[in-house]
């Protein structure tokens, strides 16, 4: 089986994943999941396998799988691309 690289990793990843140490937990802790702001419904075609281990995962914690996916999106949005969450108020 080839091997793959991570070729955007966090230094911090990046270095854990080189020195074969488990990478720390990338989510919030559930309670941070509770936070509602305005939604737009939009259409996305997403890995099946992606869908099933959020679906998996919050089934296990008791979230809600978009709301993680969300959040992943946004986080992303706001760390790796620059764009900053719009004020709320």
């Amino acid at each position: 089986m080839k091997k793959s690289r991570y070729k955007d990793a966090s230094a911090e990843v990046a270095g854990a994943a080189a020195a074969g140490e488990p990478v720390a937990d990338f989510l919030p802790p559930p309670e941070f999941f509770a936070e509602s702001l305005a939604k737009e419904k939009i259409s996305l075609n997403v890995d099946a396998i992606a869908v099933a281990k959020y679906r998996a995962y919050a089934k296990e914690h008791g979230l809600k799988y978009q709301s993680m996916m969300n959040l992943v999106l946004s986080n992303y949005a706001e760390k790796r691309l620059g764009v900053e969450k719009p004020s709320t108020g």
